[in-house]
């Protein structure tokens, strides 16, 4: 947990941008149901041994996006086919597999411990919260409604309907002139705090974009990099320590 001291001369905190899966909503919970479900309805025997290495892999693979190397769609395309060949079973209908497999993520509700209490916490320090997210809009929009979310929170803006993924500096900038325009005011990129759990899509995109940022870091195991450190950033492995961070921001 980060304690020092934030510069006299920042900018105060008056907005909120939160990432999806490994912020709010614990994927590696709804991953792990949407894949038992894809193999009970394929007729194929599930094993535990195989979701680290589905972890590992799609890891990998988001590696690539978040990298500019491929775009969603293609990811999908080619996500069970790759990961199949790493469990050593053959799939006759990767097609059919991602059919189960992203409804089910879809629909999938697992919080992150702490992160509903989290959002009661922030809504009285009058700090609007906006989700980011490289997940499809309308699967993100169900599971964050699903998950008790809603309430707190002013819009969301996705990769797909902005037209680029994060770290991309042109979907920080659209989702900037889409917050604007839905609040009526002026804001500063160094005046939004960034939540988010990857270190490229969240934590690169917020140093590039010039705004602050907390990198979630609860269920990291399987990232395919080491990230470096950098005085905007800070790191948190809960959502209680995520608070005591933003409240220091906005002393």
């Amino acid at each position: 947990m980060t304690t020092e001291k934030q510069p006299n001369n920042r900018k105060p905190i008056r907005a909120v941008w939160v990432d999806v899966d490994q912020t709010l909503l614990d994927f590696d919970a709804c991953a792990k149901e949407a894949l038992m479900e894809a193999f009970r309805q394929s007729g194929l025997e599930w094993d535990e041994k195989y979701f680290p290495i589905f972890l590992s892999e799609n890891a990998k693979l988001w590696d690539r996006i978040e990298n500019g190397e491929m775009d969603r769609d293609t990811m999908v395309k080619m996500r069970f086919p790759f990961i199949f060949k790493s469990f050593h079973l053959p799939l006759e209908d990767p097609v059919g597999f991602e059919r189960i497999f992203t409804p089910r993520l879809n629909t999938a509700v697992h919080p992150m411990p702490g992160a509903i209490e989290a959002m009661e916490e922030i809504q009285p320090m009058n700090l609007p919260v906006f989700i980011i997210s490289n997940g499809t809009h309308d699967g993100q929009t169900n599971r964050i409604e699903a998950a008790g979310f809603t309430r707190f929170i002013r819009d969301l803006y996705s990769s797909k309907a902005i037209g680029c993924a994060k770290p991309d500096p042109r979907f920080f900038q659209e989702a900037l002139k889409r917050m604007q325009k839905t609040l009526g005011e002026e804001i500063q990129p160094e005046e939004i705090l960034v939540i988010g759990d990857s270190w490229k899509a969240d934590i690169q995109g917020a140093i590039q974009f010039g705004a602050p940022s907390i990198w979630f870091r609860a269920n990291r195991l399987y990232d395919p990099f080491e990230p470096e450190d950098h005085p905007s950033v800070h790191p948190v492995y809960s959502w209680p320590e995520a608070i005591e961070q933003i409240r220091r921001m906005i002393e």
